[in-house]
């Protein structure tokens, strides 16, 4: 290595010969080095204002979730399961009192069939009324019989099918309210509405839940992101796509890394149950933040055997690589 420095501080050498001055070998290789770390800090310097740094730790991990409730008022009779179980979608975790329900099933179901055999029985008289009428019609066509006689079965025809038709709209109507009463049945049986993780049970056997009380809180960990909170002076050069280095604060060890994707399009503030009073007179200017939501990624030297825990509102670190 010497050597080589030596050969890039003869040029050097001959200048100072030229200009009568002399160089030994080692001011010569001082010379050098000072040269090349003199251009790498001009490298550096422009690589720094093309590339800056954004950092922040009002950040956090977050996830979709699911509040799993019923639409109806009913006691809690069965949990299938339980905090930090992962479930599947449509598996059923919890059941309701449904015996008032279930006796009104059966009701619905009793008065169909009884309107179904009850259709059979018009039609069966139908077709006999409308058996005498078309002999009648043969009886007057050839005048064997009185008008008044085939005038009675016209009259028993018209009543034969009109039964019919008020037992088959009858039997319609049962069936329609056997679907309904079917239809609330599926409400005191709970499913889950996606894969995930039990994050947390709000209920327990014997209680009586309301429509939209939650039962379970599911999270979907197959899907996890980073929201982080900027403030506002930071944001000139943020943009979607900017590289991001994370720290988590559970694994302080590694370095996770990810990419802007969602910049939201308003202040944390702005959707705060209590704004803040800017009336004149009482105003206090503070830094508004925006939130900014990113991807994350499992570093590469992360163990494989090891579970990988990134659960929503676990505290990161994240630094943005913002470009000009």
């Amino acid at each position: 290595m010497y050597a080589g420095f030596m050969d890039c501080a003869m040029p050097l050498g001959w200048i100072w010969q030229i200009m009568g001055v002399k160089m030994s070998k080692h001011l010569a290789f001082v010379l050098v080095a000072i040269v090349i770390v003199l251009a790498g800090g001009t490298l550096l310097w422009v690589f720094i204002q093309k590339v800056e740094t954004v950092w922040t730790n009002d950040a956090q991990i977050e996830a979709y979730t699911s509040d799993l409730s019923s639409n109806v008022t009913e006691q809690v009779t069965a949990l299938f399961v339980h905090e930090g179980d992962y479930v599947e979608k449509g598996q059923l975790i919890a059941h309701l009192r449904s015996d008032v329900i279930l006796s009104e099933q059966a009701q619905a179901q009793a008065q169909v069939k009884q309107l179904e055999q009850q259709v059979m029985v018009y039609v069966a008289e139908k077709a006999k009324v409308e058996d005498d009428y078309m002999r009648a019609l043969r009886g007057i066509e050839e005048e064997v019989i009185s008008a008044q006689t085939f005038d009675h079965n016209q009259k028993d025809l018209e009543i034969a099918s009109a039964r019919v038709a008020l037992a088959l709209s009858e039997l319609e109507l049962a069936r329609k309210t056997l679907e309904m009463v079917e239809a609330k049945l599926t409400h005191y049986t709970i499913y889950a509405s996606q894969n995930g993780i039990i994050a947390n049970r709000w209920v327990w056997l014997g209680d009586t839940v309301s429509p939209g009380q939650t039962l379970y809180t599911l999270v979907d960990l197959e899907d996890v992101w980073v929201l982080a909170r900027l403030e506002e002076t930071k944001m000139a050069h943020v943009k979607l796509g900017d590289f991001v280095k994370i720290h988590v604060d559970a694994y302080p060890n590694y370095t996770f890394h990810g990419e802007i994707f969602a910049i939201k399009g308003a202040t944390a503030s702005t959707f705060s149950p209590i704004p803040s009073n800017n009336a004149t007179g009482n105003y206090t200017k503070v830094a508004q933040r925006v939130p900014i939501k990113m991807t994350i990624e499992p570093p590469d030297d992360f163990p494989k055997d090891q579970p990988l825990y990134l659960f929503p509102g676990m505290n990161v670190e994240v630094t943005i690589e913002t470009r000009r």
